[in-house]
């Protein structure tokens, strides 16, 4: 650290919601010159509540604001915490996609850019360009913000809350600090490491907050972290002097072992001889080639690769999301036909779980109904098609328990629900309905650790009660946790084919 007077500073925050919910209790904080901090915590931590005071949304209940050493008042809303130095950039989109790129840069501040009721359209472009290079983001100023990758769109995200910082302060104060709130959430593997590259050149204009849930980010890309749980601060690590492995840290955030160590114990035990699904030379032209693997009772095979390897298509072909063009695809020894729908595969005992919860729920209907939706047989009276409400509130009680989602009823609205419960709810009711084969596209994407490790317990239950799997992921931890064996692909075709423990010395040591 250059300095040692904190840029901000927070001194014992509390901050309690209709006077029952206690957010925050007595937090202490600290951000320095040229530097990313890193703040984790499950869903309910605090989190959230600590940066929105930061960034003037919430005002606190008590506590002390610190601006380079000397105390003032907490910022009553977004713009002053900027005059206080302090930006934030949201996980959900911010972008304008159909404004060029210097003019979404400037929106907001166009009055500083405007003489005699007209924009200084020349000075924007010029400064719009000049901040580009700077950072080194590989686009024009006069692309469309729609035409951007996503990594691209995040960076120019960070690019416009500097450059509100710098309209405050001038280009040349280093005395501010840049909030990312779950910033990798949306992107691929090669996706995350270009904005991570991009954020630590740009530690030289300013410093970051960085809230993750992805621990191996926070381990790599931070300087220090705190660790919140239950509103409280319960550790902070100078990770330059503190050496943690992510064991350390999950056990910090949660209370407990990561459960790869139960997956440890249980390799290969369910693995059987019999084959569930068979791919031979499955081809989609543009996508992936002659890609060949038999799947068993039991068994979970995993499909990696980077952006464009194919990976994503392989399993929405097994899906029935996407048709295939050549090859054969056999679940449990009848053919599955081109073309075939989803709820044709699912017929033949083939589910689909991705953690885009948006795509896998029905979010204006209730719990109950949207575990319902995929559990029919279950709660149907018989011999009449008609649903046995007591079922079904059963039904869902028993996944509500199991998976401990947090709803005040069974007919409470999914909308209402956070991420990191919808997540449990989606996996829930493939949990009850144990299909033969369940195929896992992103299951814990965007989710807290504590919610990926209710995730991770259930897969592995159904795994060791024989139900096979496909995963795909952008995560490498989740191969190395919940797989037997992994499928490399590169540009479309298989290049190798190694096992769980092979995998972990190749990619995660």
């Amino acid at each position: 650290m250059k300095d040692n007077v904190p840029i901000i500073e927070l001194k014992n925050v509390s901050k309690t919601f209709g006077g029952v919910v206690r957010a925050l209790d007595s937090v202490s904080i600290a951000i320095y010159k040229n530097e990313v901090v890193g703040v984790v915590g499950e869903n309910g931590a605090g989190k959230s509540t600590l940066m929105k005071i930061l960034a003037g949304v919430f005002p606190p209940d008590s506590g002390e604001w610190y601006y380079t050493g000397q105390k003032l008042t907490f910022p009553k809303n977004p713009k002053e915490a900027v005059e206080r130095g302090v930006a934030i950039v949201y996980q959900e989109k911010g972008v304008v996609p159909a404004l060029k790129v210097y003019q979404y840069l400037f929106l907001g501040h166009e009055d500083k850019y405007s003489e005699f009721f007209r924009l200084k359209t020349n000075e924007m472009k010029k400064y719009a360009d000049e901040m580009l290079k700077e950072f080194h983001i590989d686009c024009d100023i006069e692309n469309f913000m729609y035409e951007l990758s996503p990594s691209t769109q995040k960076m120019i995200e960070i690019a416009k809350a500097i450059l509100s910082l710098r309209l405050e302060y001038g280009s040349d104060n280093t005395a501010s600090v840049v909030i990312l709130d779950e910033p990798t959430a949306p992107l691929t593997v090669e996706e995350r490491q270009d904005l991570f590259n991009y954020i630590l050149k740009m530690k030289k204009a300013t410093s970051f907050v960085l809230v993750s849930h992805i621990m191996h980010e926070v381990l790599e890309f931070t300087d220090r972290v705190y660790v919140l749980r239950d509103g409280k601060l319960v550790a902070h690590y100078n990770l330059s002097e503190d050496k943690i492995t992510e064991n350390d840290l999950f056990k910090a955030i949660v209370g407990k072992e990561f459960v790869e160590e139960l997956h440890a114990t249980q390799t290969g035990r369910n693995v059987g001889d019999e084959v569930v699904l068979v791919a031979k030379n499955l081809t989609k032209k543009g996508s992936y080639y002659d890609v060949s693997f038999e799947l068993r009772k039991g068994e979970c095979i995993g499909i990696f690769g980077p952006a464009g390897s194919g990976k994503s298509e392989i399993i929405k072909t097994i899906a029935g999301i996407l048709h295939f063009d050549k090859g054969v695809l056999a679940v449990k020894g009848e053919e599955a036909k081109s073309g075939e729908l989803p709820h044709v595969r699912l017929t033949k005992g083939v589910g689909y779980f991705c953690g885009r919860t948006e795509e896998q729920l029905f979010f204006n209907w209730s719990v109950r109904k949207n575990i319902s939706i995929v559990n029919m047989e279950k709660i149907l009276r018989k011999p009449l098609p008609v649903i046995n409400f007591n079922t079904e509130k059963q039904v869902t009680e028993k996944i509500m328990q199991k998976f401990r989602i947090k709803t005040p009823s069974v007919d409470t609205d999914c909308q209402s629900l956070s991420g990191g419960n919808k997540q449990k709810l989606s996996v829930g009711r493939w949990f009850e309905r144990r299909p033969d084969i369940l195929l896992l596209e992103d299951p814990t994407i965007g989710i807290d650790v504590g919610a990926r490790e209710d995730i991770y317990e259930a897969v592995l239950e159904m795994k060791n009660e024989g139900v096979s799997m496909v995963l795909v992921s952008d995560d490498p931890k989740e191969y190395s946790t919940l797989c037997d064996k992994i499928i490399f692909m590169k540009s479309g075709r298989v290049e190798k084919v190694l096992n769980a423990l092979e995998f972990k010395e190749a990619i995660v040591t």
